[in-house]
């Protein structure tokens, strides 16, 4: 049989478009693998690996027995733990810092420490867009609550991992606050953190969500905000704050904390980081204390 143009023509564009189709296979068979591998490797599947807080702060807020919602929180750390000469835990080794997620009962996910209470969190908690609007609020404050706030988080990743724009968690805690109520009673604490929510709320923008994680713990998740963004914003906070803290019988500080990202590291990441630095500034402010000056 004699091989012409017109037969030759139409095979060798049949073998080309055969190809093509082989080697776009081959290209998406290998960048889904390499996403696959870059989420396990940084943990970026949006489930939570490990606590979000430290160890290496004693959260003496969590053994008050004001607490949120008007319950006893229960403390991640044990009440013989030994301290150091400012009131801060000794460092931990690193598995105890990152303590493994425990599960929880069936149909739930991995149970988390924040702020030392314990909290869950359902399996399907991923696919979650929003909070609860009705049992996701703290009463006291009319703010997230510490789930429904760490479910926003969970969406948020998935945005974040998917277009890679900034987002921003900001940490404040309300140091003194324990002193203020076993000195004044928790009448004075249950005006004191409402103003202050009101402040941190009414100081942020409208798309930025603001929770109560603990009796004297406040986080804001900044979507589309770089760190210096942040910055500003908790600036903004302090000077708002400042003066009307420091004023009252017993003087109270706020301590902060931020960290940003874009994708790497993932927000539960970040969320750790800021919490780092928090802890960095409370155990700043516990050396200069009146406490503490007077026992050096």
């Amino acid at each position: 049989m004699e091989v012409t143009q017109g037969i030759l023509l139409p095979v060798l564009l049949a073998a080309i478009v055969v190809n093509t189709a082989i080697l776009v296979a081959v290209v998406v068979a290998i960048k889904t693998s390499g996403r696959g591998d870059r989420l396990a490797r940084n943990g970026s599947d949006p489930t939570f690996t490990g606590s979000v807080m430290s160890s290496s702060f004693v959260d003496h807020s969590a053994r008050s027995t004001w607490a949120v919602g008007r319950a006893a929180a229960t403390d991640a750390a044990t009440d013989d733990a030994p301290e150091g000469p400012d009131g801060v835990e000794p460092p931990a080794e690193a598995a105890a810092e990152m303590a493994a997620p425990e599960d929880d009962v069936v149909g739930h996910g991995p149970a988390l420490i924040i702020g030392g209470a314990r909290a869950s969190f359902p399996a399907e908690t991923a696919v979650l867009a929003e909070p609860d609007p009705v049992s996701n609020i703290d009463e006291m404050t009319g703010l997230l609550d510490q789930a429904g706030f760490m479910r926003l988080v969970l969406a948020e990743e998935l945005r974040v991992q998917r277009y890679h724009r900034p987002a921003t968690i900001v940490l404040f805690e309300l140091e003194g606050l324990d002193r203020l109520v076993e000195r004044l009673g928790p009448d004075a604490a249950d005006r004191v953190v409402p103003a202050l929510a009101d402040t941190i709320r009414r100081l942020a923008r409208k798309p930025d969500r603001v929770a109560r994680l603990a009796p004297g713990r406040f986080a804001v998740l900044l979507s589309e905000t770089d760190e210096i963004a942040a910055i500003n914003y908790v600036e903004r906070v302090r000077r708002a704050c400042e003066l009307w803290l420091e004023s009252g019988a017993i003087a109270l500080r706020l301590a902060a904390g931020w960290a940003g990202t874009t994708g790497d590291p993932t927000l539960p990441d970040a969320m750790r980081i800021a919490t780092d630095r928090m802890y960095v500034e409370l155990r700043r402010n516990a050396r200069r204390t009146p406490e503490a000056t007077a026992a050096g």
